[in-house]
């Protein structure tokens, strides 16, 4: 009877998989126009509310951050990080101060203190690291990072004489890491502008007011976006002749498109050979797991050499199983709904990274399965 009872709970695994989590997008948006010990700003908030607004149309999760100090900015990002999971999207975006120093990048929340030449870190122990906020989203797993940041001003802490900490204007160029994409308000050594002139009315910044429109057009993908907003903000600068030209570093495999619908996952091109009509590839119904096994396929795939018998005798959609499950053992994750729900449901499984590093029989064995998925 415990074994009839065995095969038809397998049955129902098999049949009837559990669904995978739909990937969420979530925001964190902050604006700082009052500071304190520095020069003060005037569009900062509006154009995080604009951008804030923006972005919950497209269906994101925001989270909005106002005039931060640092305590509320370092509490307002650990609760944001906090809400995500593997495999979302996570966007920031960022109006206020930031300053370079030692070609790494810093946004300044609005009790910063005034420092001068010589005193770098203590400004790196009070502002926020853009390199560890990237990080900090990388390690909950989230599978893209979008950052758009809009603090290319003058340097608040150059002093009469011409010197400064750090670059003298705005924000250094940036190394950004796979999966990451990052689009900046002017190029390097250029100011953004406020206003185009002191008859100019618009609540937002130039790059915020050409940005927030095109950011609800589904048609465009991230870096198309970017370019877009790049040509019609340089566009808009030289009429007063001023030169600003938004940058962007783009580390996104495939096109991510923000305005549309499941757009969270970003789309692979498909190769050249590969009409674009042609249909999608099937997708294995997901095997149920063995009990005496804990779940695994090969439970010593890490450690022993498989033989070609032993792969031909599994199933091809097994066979795909045990190769990602050599992935899986390590803790990576998958964007693949079918393989998430799938390792998800053995306790064994516990993801970490996107990227793993394999030992020489692993890579033997993957090489192998691979070869005999065809």
């Amino acid at each position: 009877m415990k074994i009839r009872h065995l095969i038809l709970v397998s049955l129902a695994i098999l049949i009837f998989p559990e669904p995978s989590r739909a990937q969420d997008r979530l925001a964190f948006v902050v604006g700082n126009d009052a500071y304190q010990n520095i020069e003060s700003l005037r569009k900062a908030v509006n154009d995080a509310r604009a951008i804030a607004t923006a972005l919950r149309k497209l269906g994101f999760n925001v989270t909005i951050g106002e005039n931060l100090q640092r305590r509320d900015f370092v509490r307002g990002l650990a609760n944001f990080e906090g809400r995500l999971k593997p495999g979302d999207v996570a966007f920031v975006f960022y109006a206020g101060h930031g300053v370079e120093i030692d070609g790494a990048n810093y946004l300044l929340p609005v009790d910063i203190p005034k420092v001068t030449p010589g005193q770098q870190s203590v400004l790196k122990d009070e502002a926020i690291s853009t390199d560890g906020l990237i990080q900090r989203l990388k390690v909950r797993g989230t599978r893209s990072q979008v950052l758009v940041l809009d603090a290319c001003r003058e340097n608040p802490f150059r002093d009469a004489a011409g010197r400064s900490l750090g670059g003298a204007r705005g924000l250094g160029p940036s190394l950004a890491s796979n999966g990451v994409f990052i689009l900046y308000s002017a190029g390097i050594g250029e100011v953004a502008l406020d206003r185009l002139s002191d008859n100019d009315g618009n609540p937002n910044s130039v790059f915020t007011r050409t940005l927030v429109p095109l950011l609800e057009n589904p048609d465009l993908s991230l870096v198309r976006l970017a370019k877009e907003t790049r040509a019609k903000v340089k566009g808009l600068a030289e009429t007063i002749g001023h030169r600003q030209s938004p940058a962007y570093y783009d580390e996104i495999d495939g096109d991510l498109f923000l305005a549309r619908l499941g757009g969270g996952t970003p789309t692979p091109a498909l190769p050249a050979s590969v009409p674009p009509s042609a249909p999608p590839a099937p997708v294995p119904s997901v095997p149920a797991p063995d009990p005496n096994l804990a779940g695994f396929i090969f439970p010593d795939s890490d450690r022993r050499i498989l033989t070609r018998k032993e792969i031909q005798q599994l199933p091809l959609p097994v066979r795909r199983y045990a190769r990602n499950e050599i992935f899986a053992r390590k803790g990576r994750f998958f964007q693949d709904e079918v393989l998430r729900a799938y390792f998800s449901r053995f306790a064994w499984y516990r993801p970490n990274r996107w990227d793993i590093d394999l030992n020489a029989i692993e890579e033997a064995n993957v090489k192998l399965i691979q070869s005999l998925e065809r």
